[in-house]
């Protein structure tokens, strides 16, 4: 069993050790080394090395060197380095014309033959009883390489040793001008004699005037220019030629159509030319094109317009509600309000309406929100009532006003504002006009205030109806003006204060200044603020005629009523005149009118009684 696992060892490492071999071969069919001298006897370090290009392109040899390692060091190790092919400038590359010759001699070759031409010198190292050299380029790689003698590295197997005064010399081959290279140097190296001279100076320099630019450019492509950096820069091409000016590159919101032109691009996060903008899309502030939001004031993204939504502004959607109505507001019950405050709210629509969509607010300056219990919903044409234990409102006696919104802030209704609420007075919206009633009626049609005339609790009939900006008071039944919110009184003028009971301007007694001067025997009274006679014992007052006497108080004459004086004559009887007459007739027509309109304006009144006395009669035959 261990012989075998040795043997199979050995022949893993032997496949190991000639694939390597095999890898570490010469890469480059064009360069070779064509012949060398390891130093003849009596002149060891006489040395030169030849190389040829065997191709028929020239190649680059900038920075390529020659390394030489002993006969016994391993395939793994390069050497040390005999020459290069170096440059004073890193723009300049050497190359080595086709079918050429690059020779190098030690600098002892040098000195013993000084007329011996060169490309390059270097230091003796060739050993004669065996060695490697190596061609490398820049990166290490081997292109050409030499074994000789007892070398356990060569290319397969080891040429023989050089014996003085011969040199190792490459084949020449069956073609003209190629030398043979099978990568084994026992078959392509023999022994031969130097010959009487050899070819050096082909080597030649160019200027790369590009470094950017892989390859060397002795001179820039057409149309480009050379930067302090040695950089070939092209020359600035016109993406846009249907655009005025130089575009190198296509513009931001541009995009080139099918010939090459550049057009506005609509859409510049969508890839491809959009030239308007797709269906379903908008731009947003980046002029990029998004999805379409169609409500922008509702959170999310909407691409059409919700159920139950309308649009009022591009962008904008609102709730598309039916419309109700406050139609009654209850704000000082008799005894306490708590739990007695009541609105009412009437649906007139021909459907039944959820008030989740809406929200009540109570107040005038700044209305409390409230919403409506969960679920709660108006019957087509119907009315529901709230009180104070439904929603938790406070509507105050002095003055108030409701309001409904939708949830989204628009405005639905808003009653008229109260003042002054009476005691069990409803403001109900009766026939489009707000006004006072005595009459509540919660979850029904509102009805006008009724005021007692006598036992039957007649209903006052009738009456002119007020104007639009007008209620009917319920204890006078007179028009009175509806409060309004914001409603201003014109202040009052100097010298003037406005009375609490009246609420009109009054003269300020003691401030005179700006009324007409009392006469010259007058003085203004205090409490009336007008002009009376001075009280004074040099006046002399005008006897009062007879049968009157002088008023202490007021200082006027009055007829005397306490005692009747006794005729100083019999008792005549009166004569008619023609003008007793015209005065009876004046008395007569006078009457006839007040009589007229007494009738017209009772005449419900007389008409009701009138039909109480048939029905009497009626009932009783």
């Amino acid at each position: 069993m261990r012989k075998r696992f040795v043997v199979a060892m050995l022949a893993i490492s032997a496949v190991l050790s000639g694939l390597y071999t095999q890898s570490a071969s010469a890469t480059s069919p064009n360069v070779v080394i064509s012949q060398v001298q390891v130093g003849p006897t009596g002149s060891l370090s006489n040395e030169f090395i030849e190389l040829y290009n065997n191709a028929d392109t020239e190649v680059d040899i900038t920075n390529w060197c020659l390394y030489y390692a002993s006969a016994g060091q391993p395939q793994t190790q390069m050497g040390s380095k005999v020459a290069c092919f170096t440059t004073e400038n890193p723009s300049l590359h050497l190359f080595l014309p086709p079918y050429s010759f690059s020779f190098a001699i030690s600098t002892a070759l040098a000195t013993a033959s000084p007329s011996l031409g060169s490309d390059m010198k270097f230091s003796a190292t060739l050993a004669s009883a065996g060695g490697h050299l190596r061609l490398a380029d820049t990166t290490a790689n081997v292109i050409d390489k030499l074994g000789w003698g007892t070398a356990v590295a060569p290319e397969t197997l080891a040429s023989i040793a050089p014996t003085s005064p011969k040199v190792l010399q490459r084949k020449q081959s069956a073609v003209v001008n190629i030398l043979q290279d099978t990568d084994n140097n026992n078959i392509d190296i023999e022994l031969a004699n130097s010959r009487t001279s050899y070819m050096y100076g082909a080597v030649y320099e160019k200027q790369d005037v590009c470094s950017n630019i892989a390859g060397v450019q002795e001179n820039p492509p057409t149309g480009n220019s050379v930067d302090d950096q040695g950089n070939c820069v092209a020359p600035p091409i016109d993406v846009c030629s249907n655009i005025d000016g130089l575009q190198v590159i296509v513009p931001n919101g541009f995009a080139l159509d099918e010939s090459n032109a550049c057009q506005p691009d609509v859409c510049a996060n969508i890839a491809g030319l959009q030239t308007t903008l797709p269906s379903g899309k908008e731009l947003d502030d980046s002029a990029n094109c998004v999805e379409q939001d169609y409500c922008d004031n509702i959170a999310g993204l909407q691409t059409s317009v919700p159920a139950m939504y309308r649009t009022t502004a591009p962008d904008i959607c609102l709730l598309d509600v039916p419309p109700i109505f406050v139609s009654e507001l209850f704000a000082n019950a008799v005894g306490s309000d708590e739990g007695n405050e009541f609105i009412e709210i009437y649906n007139p629509n021909s459907s039944m309406v959820d008030l989740s969509l809406y929200v009540l607010k109570v107040g005038t300056d700044a209305p409390k929100t409230y919403s409506f219990p969960s679920g709660t919903t108006i019957d087509p044409g119907g009315f529901i009532t709230f009180y104070g234990d439904d929603i938790p409102f406070t509507l105050t006696n002095t003055t108030g006003q409701v309001s409904i919104s939708t949830t989204d802030g628009q405005m639905v209704d808003q009653s008229a504002s109260y003042v002054n609420a009476d005691e069990a007075v409803a403001w109900a919206l009766i026939n489009g006009m707000w006004q006072y009633t005595n009459q509540p009626t919660p979850n029904a049609h509102n009805v006008p205030s009724i005021t007692v005339v006598d036992d039957t609790d007649e209903i006052v009939t009738g009456l002119k109806p007020c104007a639009t900006n007008q209620y009917r008071h319920p204890e006078t039944n007179r028009c009175r003006l509806l409060a309004t919110v914001g409603s201003t009184l014109i202040a009052c003028k100097d010298g003037q204060y406005r009375s609490e009971i009246t609420n009109r301007c009054r003269s300020i007694a003691a401030d005179v200044d700006g009324l007409t001067p009392c006469k010259e025997n007058q003085e203004r009274n205090p409490d009336t603020n007008r002009c009376r006679l001075i009280a004074s014992s040099d006046t002399t007052l005008t006897p009062c005629k007879e049968g009157q006497e002088r008023n202490t108080e007021t200082n006027r004459c009055r007829n005397v009523t306490t005692a009747i004086p006794g005729a100083a004559f019999a008792v005549q009887p009166v004569v008619d005149t023609g003008g007793g007459i015209v005065s009876w007739w004046a008395i007569g027509g006078v009457s006839l009118v007040a009589l007229g309109y007494a009738v017209w304006e009772w005449r419900e009144e007389i008409l009701h009684s009138i039909r109480k006395v048939a029905t009497f009669f009626h009932s009783h035959k």
